[in-house]
């Protein structure tokens, strides 16, 4: 796990190895065991290590191949590595290490991009062939691991993050007001956008390649889920098909010259991650929970997973301090980023690295086995949407008087129900998951009618990814796959783990176990409305009936009680205060009405104040 950064000058000037040292040390926090920079001609690469596998110098990077034609940096995990390694040497291949970044690097060199097909595992990478005179970017297939860039002024510049792009000069800073209107209604920001104009991330699953003569690029998708159902299987026969795949995947990703641990969050994903690892490992499993002293904290459910299994536990209880916890969190993760549950990622990583210095964790299990409630949400909806037009008016001015009597956030929420059930289901999605409804954005924002609405734009911009579906349920879980996950839960591990030098592995979201979990019919994932059904059926004898029956909870932060009363006058400075960047976007005296009503309601709408602290601080720090 690393930090990796690139700079081409195609003006004619030289690089200048300061450029690259700075643009690396601003990545020092990915990699804080090494450094190394590499300049050829008009191109240079640089890395930020951190040692995983092969902790000697042999393995340090940027590595080129014995003829001087290929030169990597790279950043993830190869876990197939010592197969593929295998495969090289009986064709002929020497190797001076013993990691995964030789075997990806000569793999390359022997296969080009088709390499990518035969990788299993997490990565961003990017390789100088001197010969075709070619930089080659790859990133996973779900986004683990991040590479954004920016080409203009005769210049192409690549990094881990934006904080090491912010190192070149010329470095575009305009904001990109389209993208913060749609991360209003998404919590996210979708690739290839990051919030500032000429700066793109490549997406998930696809490669970049740089022509050195002309400068032109090319981008290319390389792999692409697709559900084919087989209806014939029973659940004995998934059960045989998917838990080896599964434990094999536990397996592989239990490689490291250094400690490992995971997450137990007391959940079914997070407590089947530990309980195959305390099966394959003789020694106790390190884990690490985080908590509250709230009763519906997670702590307990967690301890009692830890007991079941002998695990080496290590609770963490916390009360987080927004106020200066807040700039500390965008620097981080330098995108406009709505998912209050960066917190406790980012604590519990920074507690865990004292420990071990990598972490296995249950992400892709809802994606895997459709885990999230929106999704018997949805088909409900659909049949709901097919009822007659006399039952909806009926239903419409009977939920308009409901709301008016309560005006709670459970009354909004089935008012927006209502609403969205006369959307076609790819809108419809939007709403049983965003933040921001389009009327209640616009009412903020300075040019309500600037930008489309972010429902129809979304569903349009997916169109592709549902058509690789065979029905409702998995045209939401595949759009799940290659937006929410990638843009959302895959950046907040990586960019809170990495930020304290530790390294997250996920065993759900192995490309082997995805693609064989998209042959599993729609109706034994999601059965009636009971997510993950199948997952439970197979896991019956590995975890306890509580666990399996334990409702989807998580890490809550009481947002809403802190914004309305210990936090009030902090909302109140930082939204009204803002700076003149924020106040180009929204308009303050709107702004300040939002404000107003909701700390008179009691509707819950600390996810959007808290949205919009973010993008105060965050407009602040790119000014």
């Amino acid at each position: 796990m690393c930090g990796i950064a690139g700079l081409v000058s195609f003006n004619g000037n030289p690089i200048e190895p300061g450029i690259l040292d700075a643009m690396t040390d601003a990545l020092s926090h990915r990699g804080p065991d090494g450094r190394g920079t590499y300049i050829h001609q008009n191109v240079g690469l640089g890395h930020r290590r951190l040692s995983i596998l092969d902790l000697s110098t042999s393995a340090s990077q940027p590595m080129t191949t014995h003829d001087g034609r290929f030169t990597i940096v790279f950043n993830g995990e190869i876990y197939n590595f010592a197969a593929l390694r295998t495969s090289l040497e009986a064709s002929g291949h020497v190797f001076r290490s013993t990691g995964d970044t030789e075997v990806l690097l000569q793999l390359y060199a022997s296969e080009g991009a088709a390499c990518l097909e035969k990788l299993r595992g997490m990565f961003a990478f990017a390789i100088h062939d001197r010969e075709r005179q070619t930089i080659f970017l790859a990133r996973d297939r779900v986004g683990k691991k991040p590479i954004k860039y920016f080409h203009q002024n005769g210049i192409f510049a690549f990094a881990s993050e934006l904080k090491a792009l912010r190192k070149v000069p010329g470095y575009p800073r305009e904001i990109d007001w389209e993208a913060i209107h749609h991360f209003l209604g998404l919590t996210y920001l979708p690739a290839p956008r990051t919030g500032i104009k000429d700066i793109l991330k490549l997406p998930a699953a696809h490669s970049l390649t740089l022509d050195l003569k002309t400068g032109e690029t090319r981008i290319e998708r390389y792999w692409a889920l697709r559900y084919q159902p087989d209806r014939a299987a029973s659940v004995e026969e998934w059960k045989e098909r998917v838990m080896p795949v599964l434990e094999e995947s536990v397996r592989l990703r239990m490689v490291a010259d250094v400690p490992v641990g995971a997450f137990l969050s007391g959940g079914v994903d997070s407590a089947t991650i530990v309980a195959l690892m305390s099966k394959l490992h003789a020694k106790p499993v390190k884990t690490f929970s985080i908590g509250s002293d709230d009763p519906t904290s997670e702590l307990g459910d967690a301890a009692r997973i830890a007991a079941l299994f002998g695990t080496d536990h290590h609770p963490i209880s916390v009360q987080p301090d927004i106020v200066h916890l807040l700039p500390e969190l965008v620097r981080t993760y330098e995108e406009p980023f709505g998912d209050p549950s960066v917190i406790p990622t980012y604590l519990i990583s920074c507690e865990t690295r004292n420990d071990a210095t990598v972490a296995l964790s249950g992400d892709g299990g809802d994606e895997n086995f459709g885990g999230y409630l929106r999704y018997p949400i949805l088909r409900f909806a659909e049949r709901w949407s097919r009822m007659p037009g006399g039952i909806h008016t009926l239903a419409a001015a009977s939920i308009s008087l409901f709301r008016m009597l309560r005006n709670d956030t459970f009354s909004e929420r089935v008012s927006i129900f209502q609403h969205a059930a006369r959307l076609p289901w790819e809108q419809r999605m939007l709403h049983y998951m965003g933040a921001f409804e389009d009327q209640e954005k616009r009412s903020i924002e300075r040019y309500p009618s600037r930008f489309p609405a972010t429902d129809a734009w979304h569903a349009d911009q997916y169109a592709e990814t549902r058509s690789r579906a065979d029905d409702l349920i998995h045209g939401a879980m595949l759009q799940d796959l290659e937006t929410y996950l990638p843009e959302d839960l895959m950046p907040k591990v990586d960019l809170g783990a990495m930020a304290h030098g530790l390294e997250v592995r996920s065993p759900f979201l192995d490309h082997t176990l995805l693609e064989l979990t998209a042959t599993i019919p729609s109706e034994l994932q999601v059965r009636g409305w009971e997510t993950k059904w199948i997952l439970k059926e197979m896991l019956k004898d590995l975890l306890p009936p509580e666990t399996l029956q334990k409702k989807k909870q998580g890490f809550r932060l009481p947002l809403d009680r802190w914004f309305r009363g210990e936090l009030q006058s902090f909302v109140r400075e930082k939204l009204l205060t803002g700076n003149p960047l924020f106040w180009e976007m929204f308009d303050q005296k709107q702004v300040a009405r939002y404000l107003d009503e909701y700390e008179v309601s009691r509707i819950d709408r600390s996810p959007q104040i808290w949205m919009l602290l973010w993008l105060v601080e965050w407009t602040e720090q790119n000014a």
